[in-house]
């Protein structure tokens, strides 16, 4: 699986500073090697008036389709967010592999952890992944 330069669903809150500031830092990283990211936050649709059910529809269905045409799914699980969780599980629902990155937290869940194709834990350990064979990287320490 040569997931090299593909299409990348970053899925992520960006609620709060700490969310905010490591979405773009995962934007930068991602984009400086080669990935064509979508990021939904980039994507709001300010045509339309903010939490709405015209916006609310519009925002839902753009991201579904982004993670169905995803080639894979980055996830940044520090500060869990609901909307996070449910792109993983539609990402694996649909067979996509899932890439979860976690910096700050020890433990993880287990619907998680099960479901990943490598667990990062620092940027280097990113930008050094072989992304043209995507060896498994299990996620060692405690599920919840």
């Amino acid at each position: 699986m040569n997931l090299k330069g593909k299409k990348i669903y970053l899925a992520s809150g960006w609620f709060n500073d700490n969310q905010a500031q490591r979405l773009s830092k995962a934007e930068e990283v991602l984009r400086n090697m080669g990935f064509d990211v979508f990021s939904p936050r980039e994507h709001q649709f300010k045509e339309y008036v903010y939490n709405t059910q015209p916006w609310r529809d519009v925002v839902f269905k753009n991201d579904v389709d982004h993670v169905k045409d995803a080639d894979l799914i980055f996830a940044i699980y520090d500060e869990t967010d609901s909307g996070t969780m449910f792109e993983i599980g539609l990402a694996y629902s649909i067979g996509k592999p899932i890439f979860v990155f976690h910096e700050k937290e020890e433990y993880c869940n287990l619907m998680i952890t099960e479901s990943l194709q490598a667990y990062f834990k620092t940027w280097e350990e990113v930008q050094n992944y072989d992304w043209t064979t995507c060896p498994l990287i299990r996620f060692e320490g405690e599920v919840e």
